[in-house]
């Protein structure tokens, strides 16, 4: 993608979503080309950039549910023979206490184009999904390593209201993609 394209990706996606904070009226199409993912945001959630512009969170307020979208650096495993941007590394940096790792997961990789909606499939990666809980809060996710960074989708709920938040965490996922350039922070090539 030439930086010209690249530009107006992402002042296209711009353009499109709605200002932070507003409830969305339909489900849109949405890219954080620094973190290097893409997705569709829910019908009826708020959205807003996370402080440190690692990515975006979603939080619907009748259900008490929030959906996290972002990338953080990988931090070394220590473990000898075990490359750091790995699938097995990524296992080790998600155990502890109240998560749960369901199954491996594929993940696909995506080329954005002149629209946030505009994207093309270019492969597939390994990720992780995994579940917890902790006290009445109950989270859910998945995890990709990529670029020298986890990248995550991850939706807390109160118990309670689990399986009604589920509904939409399923649509987000469904839309999850990795930008197969990576991103202005994490920036690669091809898988």
């Amino acid at each position: 993608m030439t930086l010209i394209a690249a530009i107006m990706t992402v002042l296209l996606a711009q353009a499109l979503t709605p200002e932070p904070g507003t409830v969305l009226e339909r489900a849109t199409p949405y890219v954080h080309p620094a973190s290097g993912f893409a997705l569709t945001l829910p019908e009826g959630w708020r959205h807003f950039p996370l402080e440190d512009g690692s990515g975006i969170v979603l939080l619907e307020e009748t259900l008490d549910a929030r959906i996290e979208a972002f990338a953080v650096p990988i931090e070394p495993t220590g473990v000898p023979g075990l490359p750091d941007d790995t699938i097995d590394a990524l296992l080790l940096r998600l155990d502890g206490p109240g998560f749960r790792r369901s199954e491996r997961v594929r993940v696909p990789l995506v080329v954005t184009g002149e629209s946030a909606g505009d994207r093309v499939q270019a492969g597939e990666t390994d990720g992780l999904s995994y579940t917890g809980s902790y006290e009445d809060r109950r989270w859910s996710g998945i995890a990709a390593t990529r670029c020298g960074a986890d990248i995550m989708v991850t939706l807390e709920v109160e118990a309670a209201h689990f399986d009604a938040a589920s509904q939409a965490f399923q649509g987000v996922v469904e839309s999850w993609a990795l930008l197969l350039t990576g991103g202005e922070s994490f920036a690669c090539g091809e898988p």
